[in-house]
């Protein structure tokens, strides 16, 4: 099972609300066409309130479960995808979303989510150290006990993921990963003392100016697909 995050950015001449309107609506019916080869589909919705100490790395990632590599090929060339959300994609977004293609590692299950769940999400898109290669930032990165900007109380659900190796054969990856970190309420987000515990892993690990990281509302788009299997 692998997972792909795209970065969509607004066009310019739309708002912030008007993207978000477009994308959790047409956008995602286009989307729905595709499930015959998506396991999963939630959109990340960047949330008003900043992340504090990152910029943000877009305006929202689509975050895509595929089967194998082989499913987001086909997933590319499909007809419904150039018939439809690929045709819509100029309405709401500036260019062609880049992005990552990934592995997942659950490091925190917890309670399963419903499609409905409200809940506080961050995630994190990390860049790593120049000094390494991604085999040694990987390597380091998956043997952390707990995530690099939290002290990881009160969390909901965790999950790491590393970019494929495949996505260097050409150059370097966007980003070398992703961390995603979720919390049941703002409060259970509030107690997590942010930080503190991985300052020397972070200075080890990352380019910190390369990594962006935001609240995002989720949109679960299509969520019962992967939940089948696990």
């Amino acid at each position: 099972m692998i997972k792909v995050f795209g970065m969509l950015n607004k066009r310019s001449d739309i708002s912030q609300r008007q993207f978000h309107k477009h994308w959790s609506g047409p956008h995602a019916v286009h989307a729905l066409t595709l499930v015959p080869v998506m396991r999963r589909y939630v959109q990340n919705h960047k949330a008003a309130k900043a992340y504090p100490g990152f910029d943000a790395p877009c305006d929202g990632s689509p975050e895509v479960w595929l089967q194998d590599t082989d499913a987001a090929r086909v997933l590319n060339t499909m007809p419904e995808y150039m018939n439809g959300a690929y045709i819509d994609e100029p309405a709401f977004m500036r260019e062609r979303s880049a992005g990552i293609m990934a592995s997942e590692y659950v490091i925190i299950d917890g309670d399963p989510i419903a499609e409905k769940d409200k809940l506080v999400k961050v995630l994190f898109f990390v860049k790593r150290n120049p000094a390494l290669t991604h085999e040694q930032f990987h390597d380091q990165w998956l043997a952390l006990d707990g995530p690099l900007f939290s002290k990881g109380e009160n969390l909901k659900r965790f999950v790491r993921s590393p970019t494929l190796p495949s996505a260097y054969e050409g150059g370097d990856a966007l980003y070398d990963g992703a961390e995603e970190l979720w919390w049941d309420t703002e409060a259970a987000f509030n107690k997590d003392k942010r930080g503190a515990p991985k300052k020397a892993d972070r200075a080890n690990l990352l380019d910190t100016k390369a990594t962006h990281a935001m609240f995002v509302d989720e949109n679960r788009v299509f969520w019962p697909g992967l939940a089948q299997d696990e």
